[in-house]
C-alpha cells in the first residue's frame, strides 16, 4: 500500500520540534504496518494547492499513483483539504495534529499517531456531511459576531508574543468582551424571517451537544442538517459565563439562546462585508451569508466500530 501524506508544518505536533523527525515518525508508523508513506510537509496556506496537485496527478496516471491521501494537521488544515476533496469518491485519512482536533474527535479518530495510522490502513470509508458558506466548505462550524473578533485577537496575540492557542485565548477573550458590540442580523430559513440583535450567531455542521458530558461535540455527522445558535442580548458577564451555564443545563432557552435546525439559512446585515469564522479561520465575506448543508459529500476513513456515521456505499 502506498500512502501520500500531506503534513502542515505549523501543526501542533510539528511546531517547535524538528519537522524531519515528525515526518520520520509518521513514515515509520506506516512502515511498521507494511505501508510505504511518502511525506510532503507544506505551509498551511499551501494545503489547498497541494491537494489539487495530488488529485491532478492521480487523474493523469492512476497506475503509478497512491492508494490513499492522508492529511495531517488541525481542524483548519483538514477543513481546507476538505474544500478540495468534497464530492470525491475516494476516502482520505486524517492525522489529528492540531491543538483541539474537534473534527477528529467527533469522528472517533484517535489522536495518538500509531492508532490513527491503524484506522487509515483498515480502510473503512464513511460518508459525512459538510457545511457550505457562499461557496466555502467548513467541516465544524462558522460564526459571526464576537467569536471571529476573538479569533483574530488570539492570532495577533500568538504572533506578537509567541503564545500557544489556548494561552493566547485568555487575553483575546477579555479584549473581545471589553471592546465588543452587539449587531443586528436578519435570518431567513424555511419561509421564516427573523431579526436579532445579538453578540454572536453560530452555525454548525450537524447538531452540537449542549449537555455537560459531551458539551461542544457532535454525536452524528450525517443527518443532513445545520444547527443554528443565536445568542440573545445579555450583559457581558452573562455572556462570559454562558458556556458554563449551558453545559450545566441552567440556561433559560427563551432568555439566553435560540436554537434552530435547518438545511439552509441566510444571515443578512446592514454591512456589506462581515468578519466570519470558518473552522477557526477568519475571513471577510460579503453579505448575505448563505449557509447550506452538503449531505454525505465528504468521504473519510474513520474507525470501523464507530456506528454514529454511515458506511460509504460501494
Amino acid at each position: 500500500m502506498r500512502v501520500f501524506v500531506l503534513l502542515n508544518q505549523s501543526a501542533r505536533t510539528a511546531k517547535g520540534s524538528d519537522q524531519e523527525e515528525c515526518a520520520r515518525k509518521v513514515e515509520d508508523a506506516f512502515a511498521k504496518r507494511g505501508a510505504v508513506a511518502v511525506i510532503k510537509t507544506v505551509h498551511g496556506s499551501e494545503i489547498i494547492g497541494a491537494v489539487q496537485d495530488y488529485l491532478q496527478r492521480q487523474a493523469c496516471d492512476p497506475s503509478t499513483g497512491y492508494d490513499v491521501l492522508v492529511v495531517g494537521g488541525g481542524d483548519g488544515t483538514i477543513g481546507a483539504a476538505s474544500g478540495v476533496l468534497i464530492g470525491n469518491s475516494e476516502p482520505f485519512g486524517i492525522l489529528a495534529l492540531g491543538t483541539l482536533n474537534h473534527f477528529a474527535k467527533d469522528l472517533s479518530i484517535p489522536l495518538e499517531l500509531e492508532a490513527a495510522v491503524e484506522v487509515i490502513l483498515q480502510g473503512k470509508s464513511r460518508l459525512i456531511d459538510a457545511g457550505e458558506l457562499n461557496g466555502r466548505i467548513f467541516i465544524n462550524n462558522s460564526s459571526v459576531g464576537l467569536y471571529p473578533f476573538m479569533v483574530a485577537s488570539r492570532i495577533a496575540e500568538q504572533n506578537r508574543r509567541g503564545f500557544g492557542k489556548l494561552v493566547a485565548s485568555i487575553p483575546a477573550i477579555a479584549r473581545t468582551l471589553f471592546k465588543g458590540t452587539w449587531h443586528r442580523f436578519y435570518i431567513r430559513f424555511e419561509n421564516r424571517k427573523l431579526s436579532f440583535r445579538t453578540p454572536c450567531i453560530f452555525v454548525g455542521n450537524n447538531m452540537y451537544d449542549l449537555g455537560l458530558e459531551r458539551f461542544g461535540s457532535r454525536s452524528r455527522l450525517d443527518l443532513g442538517e445545520l444547527s443554528v445558535f443565536v445568542i440573545n442580548l445579555q450583559t457581558k458577564l452573562a455572556l462570559l459565563l454562558l458556556p458554563f451555564r449551558v453545559a450545566l443545563g441552567i440556561t433559560n432557552r427563551s432568555r439566553d439562546i435560540e436554537v434552530f435546525k435547518t438545511d439552509a439559512v441566510e444571515v443578512a446585515s446592514r454591512l456589506r462585508r462581515l468578519r466570519v469564522s470558518l473552522d477557526g479561520e477568519v475571513k471577510m465575506i460579503e453579505t448575505p451569508l448563505r449557509y447550506s448543508i452538503k449531505r454525505r459529500a465528504l468521504c473519510v476513513l474513520a474507525p470501523v466500530e464507530d456506528n454514529r456515521i454511515n458506511e460509504a456505499e460501494n
